[in-house]
């Protein structure tokens, strides 16, 4: 037996349909219903020998040649399906599942037997992780995230009322507290501890996004609320921007709106927030979304990422890449299945812009965030991702089915505060 049937005797176990094996990063199981991360991390080392024990001589070649190979092996009865992405020092091993009757695999060089182990740190049987999706209970701090680091720092960061945390390999972590931002007094951190961490709490395609070398952003629990992760690299090596949110979106009637804002929740037409990054426009959103569930209507969200996660049954909320292909076809799939309101989470492409002006265009109730500093401008921007040719009637129609907008501001010492307009 090969050390890699440890693995594909998970995948059986927990009834898996795959796995994603990354080097220095946490095993990705895959679900129908999405990817969840295990506890067990597998070192590069580890991950190359595996891969070199099943394959074939054809598949060996070509890995050694630092090129893509696919293979299949057979183990406990079960035929598996290997894709294998070579890359100095980082390898991506794809683990599917074959159908029963598919044609045999490529014979490989017979090996001594010999019994399995799991690797040195996995500290016994193979555990998965809470989902990035996954509603901490009420005692939060019995739900931390897969990353014991991470952890620490947004634990520290809360109890400071810090609103993000900025990491950059070989400097200190760095937190924004009412505006300004201030070095920690934690050490300089690591830029394979770094790596390392995020990637245990990062889905598997946001992982492989980031290890290509291009920016890449989620969210995920960490026990006391949402965090907002976008990932960088430079030439230090990598980096991160966490943002701080709550664990649900705060009640209606808690942010002083006014009389207002819950009318325009009644019937279709468009809502607008504008602000600037960082001034509370996607809690805001969250706030206004929770009261359409309060009020039990049926409201489809289409975020990049999900960050704040509603428990109402009432509200289904879609990652684009990961739930819908396009902010264009969650939208579409939405209006055919009758929702009550679209949440379009943020407009910054011709896309999604195309997307929100159909929802609109379908009579729906329809809510945004704009990265802009008034509903007006933001209006303005929208209309300004589309092709020239469209933006006369998009205008007229995003101005005759307009409800209102509200401005997020962050004023002075980090404060919060809401401005209401008809516009």
């Amino acid at each position: 037996m090969s050390k890699l049937d440890v693995y594909l005797r998970s995948i059986e176990k927990f009834g898996a349909s795959g796995a994603i094996l990354t080097s220095g990063q946490a095993v990705t199981l895959r679900f129908p219903t999405g990817d969840r991360n295990a506890t067990q991390v597998v070192p590069h080392d580890q991950l190359v020998t595996m891969v070199r024990e099943v394959a074939p001589p054809a598949a060996l070649d070509a890995v050694d040649r630092q090129q893509p190979a696919r293979f299949q092996i057979d183990s406990g009865g079960f035929r598996y399906a290997l894709a294998v992405q070579p890359r100095p020092g980082a390898w991506q091993v794809t683990i599917e599942g074959v159908p029963a009757g598919a044609p045999a695999p490529a014979p490989r060089p017979a090996r001594a037997a010999s019994a399995p182990s799991l690797p040195s740190d996995a500290g016994g049987e193979m555990e998965i992780e809470r989902g990035q999706y996954d509603l901490a209970p009420e005692d939060t701090a019995a739900a931390p995230s897969a990353s014991g680091f991470l952890d620490q720092l947004t634990t520290a960061a809360r109890a400071a009322r810090a609103t993000d945390i900025f990491l950059s390999a070989g400097s200190p972590p760095h937190v924004r507290i009412a505006g300004d931002v201030q070095a920690t007094d934690r050490g300089p951190v690591d830029g394979d501890q770094l790596a390392r961490e995020l990637g245990v709490v990062a889905p598997a395609d946001v992982r492989a996004a980031w290890t290509g070398g291009g920016p890449a952003t989620f969210a995920y629990s960490d026990g006391a609320g949402r965090v907002r992760v976008t990932l960088t690299r430079d030439r230090r090596g990598p980096g991160a921007a966490l943002r701080l949110l709550p664990a649900e979106a705060p009640a209606l009637d808690r942010l002083n709106l006014g009389a207002a804002v819950p009318t325009w929740l009644g019937g279709a037409g468009l809502v607008i927030i504008a602000g600037a990054t960082g001034s509370g426009k996607s809690t805001l959103l969250a706030t206004l979304v929770r009261a359409l569930g309060e009020r039990r209507r049926q409201v489809v969200t289409i975020e990049e990422p999900i960050e704040l996660v509603h428990a109402s049954p009432s509200i289904s909320q879609r990652a684009v890449g990961e739930h819908v292909h396009s902010a264009a076809g969650g939208v579409a799939a939405a209006i055919r299945e009758g929702a009550d309101a679209i949440v379009v989470g943020t407009v910054t492409s011709a896309d999604t812009a195309a997307a929100l002006v159909d929802a609109v265009a379908a009579g729906h109730l329809v809510l945004t965030t704009v990265a802009a500093p008034d509903p007006r401008t933001a209006l303005a921007r929208i209309v300004g991702y589309l092709p020239v040719g469209d933006r006369e009637l998009a205008a007229q129609l995003c101005q005759g089915a307009l409800r209102g907008g509200i401005t997020a501001t962050s004023g002075r010492g980090g404060a919060r505060s809401f401005e209401v307009s008809a516009i």
